[in-house]
């Protein structure tokens, strides 16, 4: 059915697939703000309640995506698209936090003929407090998947 790297039933469930740390600044929020096309206050110049710029609540995740979980997929069980995606906010990110962030796979099944792996990051602060949770859902292509539109 698909070409993988490890034997489906061999992939192990609780394998820690990356790491990151990521020091939020205003260099990289402006440049997430600017691909993203963002203008909102907070995001700028920073606005009450928090009296100072916190970041996009989607920024960390998305600059983590390759190496907490991509290189992980691609280098050990295969091509793969993104079927879901859910995040759990738990506090903003303001500048000037070193977030740092660790991925798990947690779950693989088969739904309608097609395999799924789902991936957990969670990202804290240097004081080991939640920020975010980031759970994705990953379809494995096999050699014959054609995109039909």
């Amino acid at each position: 059915m698909q070409t993988m790297k490890i034997q489906w039933d061999d992939i192990p469930l609780g394998v820690e697939t990356g790491r990151v740390e990521i020091v939020v600044t205003d260099a990289v929020i402006d440049s997430y703000r600017a691909s993203m096309d963002l203008d909102i206050a907070w995001f700028t110049t920073g606005a009450p309640p928090y009296g100072m710029r916190i970041a996009p609540p989607d920024m960390v995740p998305k600059l983590a995506m390759e190496p907490m979980f991509q290189d992980y997929l691609n280098s050990n069980i295969g091509q793969n698209i993104r079927a879901k995606q859910t995040f759990k906010f738990f506090a903003p990110v303001m500048v000037g936090t070193t977030v740092r962030g660790v991925g798990h796979l947690v779950e693989k099944y088969e739904r309608r003929g097609r395999r799924f792996v789902t991936l957990e990051g969670l990202f804290t602060d240097a004081a080991g407090r939640h920020l975010v949770l980031d759970r994705r859902t990953q379809m494995l292509l096999s050699d014959d998947f054609n995109m039909r539109s």
